[in-house]
């Protein structure tokens, strides 16, 4: 993708996207990053944040690189004061972060697979929003990423399909 053909309408603003140093997170980051906004990417390992930071850099997009898991309370506060000590603002923020640990059926699950579901996929996106809620002004924008199996999960990704459909609520229940 060129970034002289694509518009600039995100031209001066700042993004944080969770998990996205690879697959659908990536990507969001790199066309927020090609349309003008820096961008703060995210992931568990720091060996894969600065490799995808070198990759969209590559492509002269401005890019700052942060170890967050979403479940640590202190890495997400971490990835929030380290974008406005950089920028001063956060303008969008996208949430990306989710888990598929299991594929058997909801009553066999194991608690712990049901516990990491949970604090991955929904718990830490509310506390996502909870964390940046005061460094967002009129105009931000919040995207939550959910999935189609949220609407119709399959028996072999149930329990997360659940998980997606409780993202699509707080999708609809908005922050007030």
């Amino acid at each position: 993708m060129d970034k002289a053909k694509l518009g600039k309408r995100f031209e001066g603003k700042v993004a944080i996207v969770t998990a996205s140093t690879q697959g659908i997170g990536f990507s969001i980051a790199e066309r927020l990053g090609l349309e003008g906004a820096s961008v703060v990417i995210s992931s568990r390992k720091q060996q894969n944040v600065d490799e995808a930071a070198e990759k969209l850099r590559a492509k002269g997009i401005e890019v700052l690189a942060v170890v967050c898991h979403v479940s640590n309370a202190q890495q997400r506060k971490n990835l929030i004061g380290k974008t406005i000590q950089k920028y001063g603002k956060i303008d969008v923020v996208v949430s990306n972060a989710a888990v598929n640990p299991s594929l058997d059926p909801i009553l066999k699950i194991q608690n712990s697979i049901l516990d990491k579901l949970w604090e991955i996929n929904v718990k830490s996106t509310i506390l996502l929003l909870k964390d940046v809620a005061p460094y967002l002004q009129k105009g931000s924008s919040v995207v939550l990423i959910s999935s189609l199996v949220g609407y119709n999960p399959p028996p072999t990704m149930a329990m997360y399909g659940v998980t997606k459909t409780a993202v699509l609520g707080l999708t609809k229940v908005g922050t007030g």
